[in-house]
This record gives structure tokens, C-alpha cells and sequence, in this order.
């Protein structure tokens, strides 16, 4: 659900948040499991962000919902405004089975400072705004590490095989990052997948110079002439592979 346009810039609110308060400072629209936890490790911890469109009203956001819930292991701020001006407040849980309640707890406080009744989530790096109750969250989120990792592994695989789309190869992950090519007739190819991501980000994980030795230029070929028509290059020991705007970065040691 679209938020009201406020024409009036919000001031610094009372210490003592009162009913409707922050209405229309915070979008109906929060992420789950979309930022890394700072607490801890996220296979343990989720991490919910809410959206707030002027800072005092984050802060406030932020302080009510650390000093008013004892399941809450942290809250925080962006340290300042994101491209479109507006501020991310972050919560960090417990990944566990209360979850889900705590979670309906934390909103309805939030009904009360915002007036919204109609609470939507998106999961992870999902552009799909899911209505929140008690079924659809207990879906969606994994509550126990486990759980967790399974399901970034799910996402991390279907990532790649998306990304290695061309020629007939087939592309398995495992859970410790070895990747697997398998090509009818050439053979299997193993690797250690290092990064997945957008091009610009993930070409600063691979920083120096291109190595151009002939035994590097020979695994370049090599890696072409079996995955595809991708630009390959090989940075120190990594590789860097570019697909449109999407790259990965893996790492061969034995050839």
C-alpha cells in the first residue's frame, strides 16, 4: 500500500512517542534477511530494515523499538541519507521458532506510532512485496541456521546457474562454495566459487593487475572455449567473469 504524501518536514519528535506519531515517516514495505548482521553471524541472526523518510523520525524509530522489547538483540541507523534521501532503521532477532510472534509483536507497537495496519515484507533480495501474517513469514524465513543456510545456498545456486547461461552446461554449488561445470563430452570442470554479484561490486573483490603470463593466457582460453562467450580474465590467482552487467569471481588451483 502506497504511503500518504506529507507536504509538512517532519521535526524532532518527544522522547515519549505518543499514538500516530510517526505516520507517514515509515514505509508499510520492511526487508528481512536483506542486510548482514553486525551482532553476530546471519545463519543465527535476522536482520529486518525499515524505511523512514526524514532522520529524527528514524532515530526515533530506532529508539523506541531497542528500549521497548527484550527480544530485540540490537537496533541501528544508516549513518546517513540513501540515494533517495530516506534512512534505513536496522533490527537484528534471534533466528529461532518465537520469530514469527515476536515479529507480529514488534508490528503491532509499530501500528500504534504509524497508524498502518497493512505491513508487507520482502525477503532477502526479492523486488515482491509479501503481505505479513503469521503463515506467509513462517514460509518465507528460516528459523533455525540450518534452515538458513539451505536456503541461501538454494538462492546462491540458482544465482549462478542463471548467470552461467549460455551453451549446454550444467552447474551445481555445493554448500562450501565448490562449484561444478559439466559439459556433454568435455568433461567436468571444479572450481571455488570466491563472488556473484553486479559487475562494479564485484570486480573490487579481484584488486591488481590482469596476469598476462602464458600459463594464465592459457587458462583464459581454455575457460572460454569451454564455458562460453564471456569476458574472462585472470586477476592474481582468480579469475573474473563478466556476463552483461552481472560478474563472478572463482578460483582454480589445479588444472
Amino acid at each position: 500500500m502506497p504511503l500518504k504524501n506529507q507536504n509538512k518536514q517532519p521535526s524532532k519528535l518527544n522522547e515519549s512517542l505518543r499514538h500516530g506519531d510517526l505516520k507517514d515517516c515509515i514505509s508499510n514495505v520492511f526487508s528481512v534477511d536483506r542486510f548482514q548482521s553486525k551482532m553476530g553471524e546471519d545463519k543465527d541472526i535476522i536482520v529486518l530494515g525499515f524505511r523512514v523518510k526524514e532522520k529524527y523520525p528514524a532515530i526515533d524509530l530506532m529508539e523506541f523499538i531497542e528500549k521497548g522489547y527484550p527480544f530485540i538483540l540490537d537496533a541501528d541507523m544508516s549513518t546517513g541519507e540513501e540515494p533517495d534521501g530516506q534512512y534505513q532503521v536496522f533490527v537484528e532477532m534471534e533466528r529461532n521458532h518465537s520469530f514469527p510472534g515476536h515479529l507480529k509483536t514488534l508490528l503491532r507497537g509499530l501500528t500504534q506510532l504509524t497508524t498502518t495496519e497493512d505491513w508487507s515484507y520482502r525477503y532477502q533480495k526479492s523486488t515482491e512485496d509479501v503481505e505479513f501474517d503469521l503463515t506467509t513469514i513462517t514460509e518465507h524465513v528460516p528459523t533455525t541456521p540450518e534452515e538458513y543456510q539451505s536456503k541461501i545456498l538454494e538462492f546462491k545456486t540458482q544465482d549462478v546457474q542463471e548467470f552461467f547461461d549460455q551453451g549446454s552446461i550444467d552447474v551445481t554449488l555445493e554448500s562450501d562454495n565448490t562449484i561444478t561445470f559439466s559439459k556433454p563430452y568435455s568433461g567436468n570442470v571444479d572450481a571455488t566459487l570466491v563472488a556473484i554479484g553486479n559487475y562494479e561490486d564485484v570486480k573490487e573483490t579481484v584488486p591488481g593487475p590482469l596476469a598476462l603470463d602464458e600459463t594464465s593466457n592459457s587458462h583464459v582460453t581454455f575457460l572460454n572455449k569451454y564455458l562460453g562467450n564471456y569476458d574472462i580474465n585472470k586477476v592474481g590467482d582468480k579469475f573474473l567473469i563478466r556476463n552483461g552487467t552481472r560478474a563472478v569471481v572463482i578460483q582454480k588451483n589445479r588444472w
